[in-house]
Order: C-alpha cells, then sequence, then structure tokens
C-alpha cells in the first residue's frame, strides 16, 4: 500500500526548523554546568521514572507532538547523540552551541524573507560553506592547545568534572581508568549491594561456562581452574565420541582444555572416565561466542582455530595446533561472571620482521636500502588489526563490543558495581558513573584543554568580530554562568580535549546542514494490517522478560538467545542502546 506524505515549503519552513531546534535546546540548556538542573523522565514498561542531568538523555525522550517540528527535531539531537557515541562527554554543550549557531543564523535568514539583509554572502550555501571552514580553523586551535594527561593527578581532575563531585568516587574512577589505560574498557553494572563495587580484571576475559559439576575442581568458589595446560579450539559442536578420542590421541596430552560451542553427552562422560587413566579433558562450553571473537581467544593462546566455515576438518588436526594458558579460570554456571584466562602463548614476545619504513642511505659511499624491524606479540599485532576495523564500524553497539574485544586482548578490564538502596538512586548514579569512564578514557587518548567553556571562550575573545562563530562560541560558558547564577571557573576545572573537540564538530556538521532544509515532508499516519498486533507483540515480551528478571526466573539458555539476537549484548544493554 502506497505511502500518503504531508509536505511543507517556503517561509512556514523556517519556522518549523526554529520550533524544532528549541524543542531540544530549551530543556537540555538547563542540564549545563556543575549547577545543572536534572531531568526527571518517564520509562516505558512501568519501570518507574527517572532523574538525570546529562543532555543526551534528556534529549532522546523528547518527542514533539506535530509530525514536522518532530522531524527536525530528530535531526537536530543527532548531534548530541553523535557527541555522545564518540566521546560519551559533551553532550549538553553540543546541544548549546548548535542552538546558538542556529539561532545566529536565523536571523539572518529571517531577515531575507522579510525583504531585508539581501546581502551577496546571506545565501544558505555561502553560509554554510563559511561555517564549515570556521569550524575546522576552531578545531585546529582546539588540538593546538591540548595538553597530554601526565600522571592520575590530572585524571582525577577530569573525573571530578565529570562527575560533579571531588570525593572517594570520582577518584576511585580515575584510579580505575588510569589502571586499565587508553585500551582498556570498563564494565559499569548494576550491583546486589548498597555500595560501588569495584575489580580491575587481569587477563582475557570470555563468556563461558562449566559443561558440568563434574569439571568443577575449586566447589567452594564454584570455580574449575586450570594451570599450565594446551588448549585447543573449535566451533564445531563436538558430539561425535569416536572423532573426538580420534582427535585427543593426536595430541598426545595427559591433560588439555578444548573450547567449543558444545558437547556431546556421551563424549562428557569419556572424558571424565578418562581420568581413570590419567588423561584429564577439560571441556569449555561456549556458545554465545562469534567466529571473530574465538579467533581472538586463539590467537591469545596461540593456537589454531579449527574453523567450520573454513572447512578446516578435525580428522588432521595435530599437535601443532595446540595453544597454551598458564591459567584458565571458568565459573560455574550458577553465576554470571566472565572466563579468565592468563598467560597465553600469544602473549610472549616473538620476533616479527615487519617493513616499517624503508629508506635510501648512503654507506661508505654506496646506496644501500635501509629496513626497520621491530619486535611484537601475536596479541599486539591483533589489536593493532581491531583498532583499524574500530575506526570503520559506525554502529555504536558494535564499537562497543570492538572496545571490549580491544581490551580483553590487552588484559584490561575492569568492572563497576553501582549499587544503591533504591532504584531511583543507583540508576541516574549508574549512567553518571558510564559517563565519568568515558570522559577519563577520552582524556586519556586525546589530552586536556580549560574546561568549564573557557577554551572555546577564550578562542573566540581572539577571533575577529567577522568569524561566523565567534558569538556561539561563547554560548557554552555563558549558559554554564546562567545555569549557576555566576561562577569562577578555576585553573582545576578542565575537560577532556576530544569532548571539545567533537562539540564543536558536531554542533556545526548539523546546522550547517539544517539551513539548507526548504521542504519537510512526513508520513501521514496510517494504520497497517497486523501492525497493531506486532507492536503488541513486541510491548509482550518486553513485559515478560522484565517479570522474569524481577521474580529472578530467567534460564541460562534465555538470556544466551537473547545476547545472540542482540549482537552480543544483553537484552538491557540493547535497550538501553535503542532508547538511550
Amino acid at each position: 500500500m502506497s505511502k500518503t506524505t504531508i509536505v511543507l515549503s517556503d517561509k512556514s519552513v523556517l519556522e518549523v526548523l526554529k520550533k524544532g531546534v528549541d524543542a531540544i535546546v530549551t530543556p537540555v540548556s538547563k542540564t549545563l554546568g556543575p549547577e545543572a538542573g536534572t531531568t526527571l523522565m518517564y520509562r516505558s514498561y512501568n519501570r518507574g521514572p527517572r532523574n538525570v542531568d546529562d543532555g543526551f538523555y534528556t534529549s532522546e525522550v523528547i518527542v514533539p507532538k506535530n509530525p514536522h517540528i518532530r522531524l527536525v527535531s530528530e535531526f537536530f539531537k543527532e548531534a548530541t547523540m553523535r557527541t555522545n557515541r564518540k566521546v560519551g562527554d559533551g553532550t549538553s554543550a553540543t546541544t548549546v552551541l548548535a542552538g546558538a549557531l542556529f539561532h545566529e543564523i536565523y536571523s539572518k535568514l529571517h531577515a531575507k524573507t522579510q525583504g531585508y539583509g539581501k546581502s551577496e554572502n546571506s545565501g544558505v550555501m555561502a553560509l554554510k560553506k563559511e561555517i564549515l571552514s570556521a569550524a575546522k580553523e576552531i578545531k585546529e586551535k582546539i588540538r593546538a592547545s591540548s595538553t597530554p594527561i601526565k600522571d592520575l593527578k590530572d585524571l582525577e581532575k577530569i573525573s571530578a568534572i565529570s562527575l560533579g563531585e571531588d570525593g572517594d568516587l570520582s577518584k576511585l574512577v580515575a584510579k580505575m581508568a588510569w589502571e586499565v589505560g587508553v585500551d582498556g574498557f570498563i564494565d559499569v553494572v548494576e550491583g546486589y549491594k548498597n555500595e560501588i563495587e569495584t575489580e580491575i580484571v587481569k587477563g582475557m576475559r570470555f563468556n563461558a561456562k562449566v559443561c558440568g559439576k563434574a569439571f568443577v575442581n575449586k566447589p567452594e568458589r564454584y570455580e574449575m581452574v586450570i594451570e599450565d595446560c594446551p588448549v585447543f579450539i573449535t566451533n564445531y559442536k563436538l558430539d561425535n565420541d569416536l572423532l573426538v578420542r580420534f582427535m585427543l590421541e593426536q595430541f598426545k596430552q595427559t591433560k588439555v582444555i578444548i573450547i567449543a560451542p558444545d558437547f556431546g553427552e556421551q563424549v562428557l562422560v569419556n572424558m571424565v572416565l578418562a581420568r581413570q587413566n590419567g588423561t584429564f579433558i577439560w571441556p569449555v562450553k561456549a556458545p554465545s561466542l562469534r567466529t571473530e571473537v574465538m579467533e581472538d581467544i586463539a590467537i591469545y593462546c596461540g593456537a589454531t582455530l579449527y574453523d567450520k566455515n573454513k572447512g578446516h576438518k578435525l580428522q588432521y588436526v595435530k599437535e601443532s595446533d595446540l595453544g597454551y594458558l598458564e591459567k584458565l579460570t571458568v565459573k560455574d554456571s550458577e553465576t554470571k561472571e566472565d572466563s579468565i584466562m592468563l598467560g597465553g602463548k600469544g602473549t610472549r614476545e616473538q620476533n616479527f620482521e615487519k617493513v616499517e619504513e624503508v629508506t635510501d642511505v648512503k654507506i661508505k659511499g654506496k646506496k644501500e636500502k635501509q629496513i626497520k624491524t621491530y619486535t611484537s606479540t601475536a596479541i599486539a599485532e591483533r589489536i593493532k588489526v581491531l583498532k583499524g576495523q574500530l575506526v570503520e564500524t559506525k554502529e555504536p553497539q558494535f564499537q562497543m563490543l570492538m572496545q571490549r574485544r580491544i581490551a580483553s586482548m590487552a588484559s584490561a578490564g575492569g568492572v563497576i558495581r553501582v549499587g544503591s538502596p533504591t532504584d531511583a538512586e543507583s540508576l541516574p548514579l549508574k549512567l553518571k558513573i558510564e559517563d565519568d569512564v568515558f570522559a577519563c578514557r577520552a582524556a586519556l587518548k586525546s589530552g586536556y584543554v580549560k574546561g568549564g567553556g573557557l577554551c572555546l571562550k577564550e578562542i573566540a575573545d581572539a577571533l575577529p568580530d567577522s568569524n561566523i562563530l565567534k558569538t556561539s562560541l561563547l554560548a557554552p560558558y555563558q549558559q554554564i554562568q546562567d545555569n549557576a547564577g555566576g561562577i569562577e571557573i578555576g585553573k582545576h576545572v578542565i575537560d577532556p580535549t576530544d569532548a571539545v573537540f567533537y562539540t564543536v564538530e558536531h554542533a556545526t556538521s548539523v546546522v550547517a546542514s539544517l539551513i539548507t532544509i526548504k521542504n519537510l515532508i512526513v508520513e501521514e499516519p496510517e494504520i497497517q494490517t497486523g501492525e497493531g498486533e506486532m507492536a503488541m507483540a513486541q510491548a509482550l515480551k518486553k513485559a515478560v522478560y522484565y517479570w522474569a528478571k524481577e521474580k529472578n526466573i530467567l534460564s541460562e539458555n534465555e538470556k544466551l538467545a537473547e545476547m545472540d539476537a542482540n549482537g552480543g549484548l544483553s537484552f538491557d544493554e540493547k535497550l538501553s542502546l535503542d532508547n538511550g
């Protein structure tokens, strides 16, 4: 069935653009600065309200009733969304700067529609070019004024500003970010105690579980722990007992770890019986791991991944395909924690003759080629590849998964468990800590500049009055002053360079595109057969999930199925990414 649309054109478009921008800027501007106000917002499925002081989450729930204004507001708040994806901080400043710039351009365009102010430079395409050119210059100035993070005290300042308090919690987050480093990944999860808990996880982490109670050798800790052991890795399901016996004969080992998606019942029984002959097989079940993650594990262990997708045959395995681990800890299936590998063979230095630079040099009057080589590890090389893939990854959920893979391979990870007496306290705190973690990571990567809007203010003060961005660059500083009733910003107030850089990049980009719009076209609401039933089914599925979670009756299979369906994310993580 064809869609019907509602088209808006000509002079009325400009006014709708302003209303759409204001719908986002007005509430979000209240959330900027040390004296920022908070936003109390609804949550779906009767999960209760939540109270946040973050520009991104505030903008995400705003949905104007008018379809044309709603279309503009969705387009405008993409600037905030992009800053949040890139840095996790600076979202309110992005909205405020973009709003100020739009209002300045709006005044020029409004004057033109009223029949005056028709200068040759007032055309929208000329204005767009001027905005983007000025933004490029400003971003270069931001990078030039950046100072690298030298020690933990610098990072503690970043943490305190982001979290809004200079106390034990901000120092705790900074310390953890400092320890895991720029390649590290910190999970912020719900806690089960009425306090903040932290844990630095050394080694590579992955999602797996023990195949049965018979393999748990540390029952007091619900763990299977194996030390100094060869490792075999495959994405085949091992349910052929004869084939598995043949494999083990080729390995010629008295003990071996086998990581696979699943194992047949008889295979597991024979693994237990094999202990009577002094052969200890330690099966590790990893049904939710994608092939690329199993490749990561194989590289960490220094093993060959027997990949069914590449046509590898298990009957051709040989002892040289095995990797090695100093220690593997796998939690019993009753717990939710990741398995941890330590001391993989792939972490050891090996000589790779990499051609880094080839130059012609004169040695005793003769021209010769000079080739530089360096020593690396298989892990380091894999991390380089993953970092390259991360740059090309656009979807935020996949970026998060890629960052976790990098952190896991670098043995740089941590967990912050956020617990409070009530959900009304823990949820806002969890969101603030997540932003704080992102801010610390951004500062480690890009350094810092003067905070509180001062960096942009000082750049603006040095610009000529003719610069199109001069006034709007002052907006974040002025909004902070308005929200606080006037405040002195000291030298200790600093912001991650990336947060300020991408504030300018995304704010100017969205306004430069917004001012070129001359038509607004929306779909006229039209209920199709089956749409209502589908929406009800999806809503019912979510309602049942949260009911089962509250009653603590979710099965392990249901959790794994949800993760598979959501690209490796839990239902909660996927819903959070979808709904902000």
